[in-house]
């Protein structure tokens, strides 16, 4: 979640510098964007490790190759994988890695023509499954989600993986499908008992005005995550969708986290006074005293209940 939430985080910052009128219209179209890259990349990635690890058969293939892409070196993993010659059976998953590979350093027609060629020489569930999800990932890379979503339901029944449920939810999310992507997200979410997914979740359920149930989502995603990057960005997220008092809780916890900071008790002030709780315009102009950017908040409540 790490890397989505700092991506989100400088989102966040940057857009208050434009325009009033253009910073809803923004995040809106951000959100998704990053929703998108971040889910279907770095569980791609995970994905991929833990299953050909796992399999000890004649298919498990283990090379310099394959320990650089472990490390996270795909151009190298490139290179050297291309050099790289296995057994028969074996072909089919080094070429499957290099897919990936070249899928991670933005080469989506060499990763497609990979995929292709194991597609072609394997029919292991396992490798097929791989190959129609990596496909997958090359079409919402590149944005042609119906052809994604296609390569994504050939994939699912192939290999027990909860993460091609996420990535179609982040299709039908995509498409505005959003009866669809909430059947996906709950069947990932409360499977995997995962923040991310719940996150997610209820991103889709305010878009077809389920508030109840996606209160609900951030409340556990505030419960379960730990990280203080993760609760500023959830805080920040339900702040921006107007659920004041859900942002105020989300502060709660990262005072009892990291302790009362100016900053902290600067936002569960500000949604307090948002959520109409005149005492928070009190504390407001207490940390207005010392803090500029509490008394912006407070001369900006000031000026609207005037």
């Amino acid at each position: 979640m790490k890397e989505w939430i700092d991506e989100w985080y400088s989102l966040y910052q940057a857009v208050w510098e434009l325009p009033l009128d253009n910073q809803v219209e923004v995040l809106e179209n951000k959100t998704q964007e990053l929703l998108m890259t971040w889910g279907s990349l770095d569980e791609a990635l995970q994905q991929l490790k833990k299953k050909l690890k796992a399999e000890n058969g004649p298919y498990a293939y283990q090379s310099q190759g394959t320990y650089l892409f472990d490390q996270g070196e795909f151009d190298q993993a490139c290179l050297q994988l291309k050099q790289e010659q296995g057994e028969e059976k074996q072909e089919a998953v080094r070429c499957l890695y290099l897919g990936y590979a070249l899928l991670y350093t933005n080469d989506f027609i060499g990763s497609e023509e990979y995929f292709r060629y194991v597609q072609f020489i394997s029919t292991q569930p396992l490798i097929l499954h791989l190959v129609y999800q990596g496909l997958g990932l090359v079409a919402m890379l590149q944005n042609k989600l119906e052809l994604a979503i296609q390569y994504l339901e050939k994939a699912q029944p192939l290999a027990e993986n909860h993460e091609v449920m996420y990535n179609l939810g982040v299709c039908y999310f995509t498409l505005e499908n959003y009866t669809y992507a909430i059947t996906c997200f709950r069947r990932y979410a409360y499977v995997k008992d995962d923040s991310d997914g719940l996150y997610a979740l209820g991103l889709a359920l305010l878009q077809t005005g389920e508030i109840e149930e996606a209160r609900a989502a951030f409340l556990e995603v505030i419960e379960s995550v730990e990280q203080e990057a993760d609760l500023l960005a959830v805080a920040q997220l339900v702040e921006w969708i107007g659920e004041h008092e859900l942002a105020c809780y989300a502060y709660e916890h990262l005072m009892l986290l990291t302790g009362k900071t100016p900053r902290w008790l600067h936002g569960f002030a500000w949604n307090k006074a948002l959520a109409g709780d005149k005492r928070a315009i009190h504390l407001l102009e207490e940390l207005g005293q010392t803090d500029p950017e509490a008394k912006k908040s407070f001369e900006w409540i000031q000026a609207t209940v005037k």
